[in-house]
């Protein structure tokens, strides 16, 4: 096999992966603005937290409610927490549900969704075809 047969290969392999894995856009990681109000807190952009992680509000509502140990609602954009609860935390807890909920364990890109192997639930990613299992929610 000459050099010109390796680059057609090459050549070949790149035209046939996704469109996704081709961009060089970085994911950015969505900042929490929080604010306490007496004995409330509330994550005011929760809406586009669960948008940038392109998932269920409810489904990321449950997993903060439940790591955070807190009664919480969505009132329009927001989740309101029955605790007070500091921002670094709550960031903390969203940056967690990132990596063990959205993020491909192999290329660190946000294109995941969910899926089941053999009733397991996993982790897919669209951009490189890697998978992990994951505890559910």
């Amino acid at each position: 096999m000459d050099f010109s047969d390796y680059e057609k290969l090459l050549d070949r392999a790149y035209a046939q992966l996704p469109e996704k894995t081709k961009t060089q856009a970085r994911f950015e990681m969505p900042q929490v603005d929080v604010l306490m109000e007496g004995n409330k807190t509330i994550l005011k952009n929760f809406a586009q937290v669960a948008k940038a992680f392109n998932r269920e509000e409810a489904q990321l509502q449950k997993f903060l409610t439940k790591e955070l140990g807190s009664y919480s609602t969505v009132s329009g954009e927001r989740l309101i927490f029955n605790k007070k609860l500091f921002g670094k935390k709550i960031g903390d807890v969203v940056k967690r549900y990132a990596a063990d909920y959205v993020l491909c364990p192999q290329c660190k890109k946000p294109d995941t969704h969910f899926a089941s192997m053999e009733g397991v639930k996993i982790l897919k990613c669209e951009a490189c075809g890697g998978w992990k299992p994951i505890k559910p929610v």
